[in-house]
């Protein structure tokens, strides 16, 4: 019914610029919405970034609506796979690395949107995460609430709490040189 709904209004708002007639207009948004799984017909306009394009990061924010977190356990996202390039803010209350938690198994910490109600957990996968817990360090000390820039890759996992399971997303680190802020040479572009 909202599929029905949008294409009169959708038809409305293109019978102006539409030299042909009613029906062939019909045909092809019927096509469109075909080929986009019955979604809006219209969303190729919207501003979805793909994190591989342009080289410019993106927030957490943009990042969960591009991979339409969250999704139901058990089926991998389109996103999986892919270079990311994400901007966000250190929580310095889960930085994870092997010199202050020894017996831990991996290395990791996690990073929020401007709001702190969406977070992604950034994981050290590198030989030499020595050098990226250091520079978390030195960030706290200098300008702790600034944002920070990670490039990595996106790696799906499910979560399962409380009798219903959802997919969510972390990124690989794999090099110090993937993490940057402010100050730093790499002046990163926002989308």
């Amino acid at each position: 019914m909202l599929m029905v709904q949008y294409s009169r209004k959708m038809l409305h708002q293109l019978k102006p610029f539409v030299p042909f007639g009613r029906n062939m207009l019909l045909v092809i948004v019927s096509i469109l919405l075909i080929c986009f799984g019955a979604k809006n017909a219209l969303s190729l306009m919207d501003v979805i970034i793909n994190p591989c394009e342009s080289g410019a990061y993106i927030t957490i924010d943009s990042l969960y609506a591009y991979c339409g977190l969250p999704r139901i356990c058990g089926k991998n996202l389109a996103c999986e796979g892919q270079t990311a390039l994400i901007q966000g803010y250190i929580d310095y209350g889960n930085v994870y690395d092997k010199k202050a938690y020894p017996m831990l198994p991996y290395q990791k910490f996690l990073i929020t949107n401007a709001e702190h109600s969406k977070t992604m957990e950034v994981w050290v996968v590198s030989e030499g995460s020595e050098s990226v817990f250091k520079k978390i360090a030195e960030k706290k000390n200098c300008n702790p609430d600034g944002p920070v820039y990670v490039k990595g890759i996106l790696v799906g996992f499910d979560m399962p709490a409380m009798g219903t399971c959802h997919r969510g997303l972390k990124l690989n680190l794999s090099a110090a040189s993937s993490l940057s802020y402010d100050g730093d040479c790499l002046s990163p572009t926002i989308k």
